[in-house]
C-alpha cells in the first residue's frame, strides 16, 4: 500500500514529467483546464496532482500531468501536490486508472496501457515481480515498456492463450468495463507498426480505421501513413483502401488511385474476381473458433485426468449423453 507522505506546494521548476505516462496527448486542449483552475493565489484544485521524489531534490508526476501543465500555461510558480512513496508497479497502475477514467485516450495509448497492465498481472503471477519492477523503473515511453515486458515474459515461458491472470480479472481490478469483443478489437490496433503509429496519431483516425491499417504489411502501412499525412481527406477512406489491398486484387497504389478518383476500380485489371471478404468479421470469427477449440481441449484434458482415457464409459449416465453429443459436434467440424 502507498502512503501519502505529505501535501505541500512544490515549485513547478522542480517538477518533471515521466515518458512512461500512458497518455501521449497530455499537452492538448489545456486552455480550458488552465482557466478552470483559478489563479495561483486562489486555486480551484480539488484533486492535487500526485508526485514522487526523485534525485536532486526534484519530483516526478505520477498522476495529474495535465493539471501541472495547465498550471505552467497559466503562469503559476508552484502547485499543491500529494507526495507519495510509490513502487514502479503502483505508479503505473495509478497512471493507468487515472487516464482510463478521464478524457478519452487515443486508441493506441489505451490499448498499450491495458496490455501492459495485463502483462504485469501475468508476470506477477509468474513470480517475476523484481524483473517487472526493473522494466517499469526505466524512464521510457509506454511502447518501449510494452516491448520489454513482452520479451521478458516470452523468455520466461509465458503463453498468451493460457494466461495466469485473465483479461477479466485485470479489467475488473482497473474498474474498466469492456466486453471481450471490444477488447480484442482494441488490441488489434497494436498491429500498426510503432513508427506508423507516430505518423498517424494526430490524424484523428477511428479505432476501426486503425485496425484496418494494422492488417497491411508494414511497408504498405508506412506508404499509407505517408499518403494520409499528405492528404488528410483520405482518412475517411482508410477501411476501403485496406480492404481492397487485403483482397489481393489490387496494389496499394491502385487502391489509392481509386479513392482519389483518378481511376475507377473497374478500369484496373483485377488479379482475381473474388468478392472482397469482410476481413474484420472473419478475424473475429476465427478468434472465437480458436477460443472454442482451446476450451474444448481443456475440458477433454480435464475429463481424461479425472476419469482416464475411457472417460465416456466411466461418466455418470446423467452426463454421458451431453458429452457424447458435444464430441459429435466437434467431429463434424
Amino acid at each position: 500500500m502507498s502512503t501519502i507522505v505529505l501535501i505541500e506546494d512544490i515549485p513547478l521548476s522542480k517538477i518533471e514529467f515521466s515518458p512512461g505516462n500512458p497518455r501521449t496527448d497530455a499537452m492538448d486542449d489545456l486552455d480550458g483546464m488552465a482557466a478552470s483552475m483559478g489563479d495561483e493565489t486562489n486555486p480551484m484544485l480539488v484533486n492535487p496532482p500526485v508526485v514522487k521524489k526523485i534525485k536532486g531534490g526534484r519530483y516526478q508526476v505520477v498522476a495529474g500531468e495535465r493539471r501541472v501543465r495547465a498550471a505552467q500555461l497559466a503562469g503559476w510558480n508552484s502547485i499543491t501536490c500529494q507526495i507519495k512513496d510509490l513502487s514502479a508497479h503502483t505508479a503505473h497502475q495509478l497512471r493507468v486508472v487515472e487516464n482510463l477514467h478521464r478524457r478519452d485516450l487515443n486508441p493506441f495509448d489505451q490499448a498499450t496501457a491495458l496490455k501492459i497492465s495485463w502483462l504485469i498481472a501475468n508476470g506477477d503471477a509468474m513470480g517475476l515481480n523484481e524483473e517487472i519492477e526493473s522494466v517499469l523503473g526505466k524512464e521510457q515511453p509506454q511502447t518501449h515498456i510494452l516491448a520489454d515486458l513482452e520479451d521478458m515474459l516470452q523468455k520466461a515461458g509465458f503463453v498468451s492463450t493460457h494466461p495466469a491472470a485473465s483479461w477479466d480479472e485485470v479489467l475488473n481490478h482497473l474498474g474498466v468495463e469492456m466486453t471481450a469483443d471490444s477488447r480484442k478489437k482494441l488490441m488489434r490496433v497494436l498491429s500498426v507498426d510503432a513508427k506508423v503509429q507516430e505518423k498517424v496519431r494526430e490524424l484523428g483516425l477511428t479505432e476501426a480505421a486503425l485496425r484496418s491499417i494494422g492488417t497491411l504489411e508494414v511497408k504498405e502501412q508506412k506508404q499509407l501513413a505517408k499518403e494520409l499525412t499528405a492528404n488528410p481527406n483520405l482518412t475517411r477512406k482508410v477501411r476501403r483502401i485496406a480492404r481492397i489491398v487485403r483482397a489481393g486484387t489490387h496494389t496499394l497504389d491502385e487502391a489509392l488511385a481509386e479513392v482519389k478518383g483518378q481511376v475507377s476500380i473497374e478500369e484496373i485489371e483485377p488479379v482475381s474476381s473474388e468478392v472482397i471478404p469482410d476481413d474484420e468479421r472473419m478475424t473475429d470469427l476465427v478468434i472465437r473458433l480458436l477460443e472454442a477449440a482451446t476450451t474444448a481441449q481443456q475440458s477433454l484434458d480435464g475429463l481424461r485426468e479425472m476419469l482416464g482415457d475411457d472417460y465416456l464409459e466411466k461418466m455418470p449416465e446423467a452426463w454421458r449423453g451431453y458429452a457424447d453429443e458435444a464430441l459429435k459436434i466437434v467431429r463434424k467440424m
